[in-house]
């Protein structure tokens, strides 16, 4: 239902200048890391992320399971405060980040913000990322989670430097992650389409 639910809002296009682009935002959070990743990195991130099209389609921008609700047998979404648009990549990055980004440096803490330990957040993310594909090849899932996964970092390591991260271990450590994880994987991809 909650894949289903996720497909119906995406099908929607929005020309508004009201909500937010969801392009221009990721592409806020990848010049302000230009001062914290390698050179070629950091261009690597900002290329493509400017390299998605532009795209009117209707996202939630904050989609996983607790701003998903059942009454009488019919999904109901919470929190609109965080609609936008544009490429579903930047909502899958995400929800990326809700199921598993964000519990990388403190895996116990996904109980607190969604309630379900952390290994059935990744489980959930990964059935997620299959029936939004529609398809059960695990390259094919890997490839658009890669693609997820370095839109997510770029978001968390922002997050955490502004929050004052460098100077906080708990912090430094999700950085070093994020860090690690762009430093795969950018070389690697070159687009951030699927």
């Amino acid at each position: 239902m909650s894949i289903s639910l996720l497909k119906l809002i995406h099908s929607r296009t929005v020309h508004s200048d009201i909500l937010p682009d969801m392009k221009a935002t990721a592409l806020g959070w990848a010049a302000f890391l230009k001062d914290y990743l390698p050179a070629d990195q950091a261009e690597k991130l900002y290329s493509l992320i400017s390299a998605v099209p532009e795209d009117d389609h209707l996202m939630h921008g904050d989609y996983h399971v607790k701003n998903i609700m059942l009454q009488n047998g019919e999904s109901l979404l919470i929190d609109m405060d965080t609609l936008c648009h544009g490429h579903p990549i930047f909502e899958l990055a995400s929800m990326y980040n809700a199921y598993e980004g964000f519990g990388l440096s403190h895996p116990y803490g996904m109980r607190e913000f969604l309630g379900l330990p952390f290994a059935l957040c990744v489980s959930f993310w990964r059935k997620s990322l299959a029936l939004y594909l529609d398809t059960r090849d695990e390259s094919r899932i890997r490839e658009v989670e890669d693609k997820a996964k370095i839109v997510g970092m770029t978001r968390i390591m922002r997050r955490e430097i502004r929050r004052g991260g460098l100077s906080d271990p708990e912090g430094q450590v999700l950085i070093d992650i994020c860090r690690k994880t762009l430093a795969e994987l950018l070389p690697r991809t070159d687009t951030l389409e699927f």
